[in-house]
Parts: C-alpha cells; structure tokens; sequence
C-alpha cells in the first residue's frame, strides 16, 4: 500500500470522511482528479539557486543565501526530480522549467534566479518566467500546452504548499490532469508540506510514489 505522508496526521474521525466521501478513491466531487492522460509534460517549478541554496541546513541556507533559501530539504527532492526529469526527457515527454522573477530583481538573468546546475533545462526545454505564484497567472502558459498538445502535468519542485499548490490548482481548473510526485516536492516547513499535499491529492491532483510516476511516464511513451 503506498505510503502517504499525511497519514499520521489524520485522525481517524478524519480517515472516515475521507472515505465515506470517496475521496480515497474519486478525489474531489465536482471534477475527476484521478487519472492521468495521454499527452504528458513535466513542469519544474521554479528550482532556482535564489529558492534552492548550497546542500546545507535550512538555518545555514537563510544565513548565506536569502530568507526564502531552503537547503537540503530542497536537495532531497531533486535527486529524485533529476531522475524522473532526465528520464520523461530520455521518453520523449516534454519539459518546461519556470523560474520567479521577484520585484526586487530588475534583471531576470541575475545568477541568483538560474536554475540550479544539478538540474540545468536543456537546450530543447522551454523556460517561463513569471512574477506571481501560480505559473499560469500572467503567463502564456495555457498557449504553450495546447499548441503542444498536453493533456497532462507532472508538477515538480518547490514549494508544496507555495507556487507548486497555486500551479496545481490552476492546471486542474484550466482543464489539465495533473500529477504530483509526493518525493519530488518541498517545503520549508514539514507541516505546510504534508497537509498541501493531501489538500492537492483530495481536490486538485493524482499524488502518486515517484516510481508510479515514472511507470506512467514510460507506459504512456511505449503506447504513443
């Protein structure tokens, strides 16, 4: 059975509304969120050394970088987001970096918003800059996946409960399946993280293992 990591915050009067308003099994009542499609993309969020840091503490991370620098929490997840990453590339399977440009940076090639090196886009990968949360608000987003099809996102990156849930929410309304690797995502605080995952997985997307991820990815790349 696949571990959740909101499970030991639930009570149990909390497990059976859960499962007596079929959420388990159908998510939310007033749209599908379970399932996926046929046409995926995989969009990492904003995986930026101004967000990521050195592979230090959180505390060492805020001292040295910037006060919304995370640290190691940020390196757990993307050793599993470079894998999953390089191999939907290897599949054929789009990929879209997006990186926040904050009001204080009046140059979006500052350093500070590259994407990290361990996770570089390559030279097919498309690159969004945004402003806001939400990679679809004041963007060309929802252009870019129609022109190219998607019918699906794999949502990586950071944070749970910040800019990734805000994209999570908007794909879903804008008619996408969405998916969220529940390894591949971070937070700065372990509560905001588990709580926004099981939020996204009851309302707004399929939250699945990675190795389940990746069985859909290659699944999908074997049947097109």
């Amino acid at each position: 059975m696949t571990e959740r990591p909101w499970d030991d915050l639930l009570s149990e009067r909390d497990r059976q509304v859960i499962e007596a308003a079929g959420y388990d099994a159908r998510g939310a009542s007033n749209w599908n969120t379970r399932g996926v499609g046929e046409r995926p993309m995989v969009l990492v969020v904003d995986m930026q050394r101004l967000i990521v840091a050195e592979d230090v503490s959180i505390f060492e991370a805020i001292e040295e970088t910037s006060r919304i620098a995370i640290g190691e929490g940020a390196w757990r997840a993307m050793a599993e987001m470079v894998d999953l990453v390089e191999r939907a590339r290897k599949l054929g399977h789009p990929i879209t970096y997006t990186r926040v440009v904050p009001p204080a940076y009046d140059d979006p090639g500052h350093p500070d918003l590259a994407v990290v090196d361990a996770l570089a886009p390559a030279p097919e990968d498309d690159v969004l800059d945004k402003r806001y949360a939400s990679c679809f608000h004041g963007t060309d987003l929802v252009s870019r996946l129609v022109r190219a099809g998607v019918d699906t996102l794999v949502v990586v990156g950071g944070t749970t409960s910040g800019c990734l849930r805000a994209t999570v929410v908007d794909a879903q309304q804008s008619g996408f399946n969405v998916v969220v690797p529940q390894e591949c995502v971070f937070d700065r605080l372990d509560l905001s993280h588990r709580v926004s995952l099981l939020d996204m997985w009851m309302k707004y997307a399929d939250v699945r293992e990675t190795t389940e991820v990746l069985a859909m990815l290659e699944s999908v790349a074997r049947e097109s």
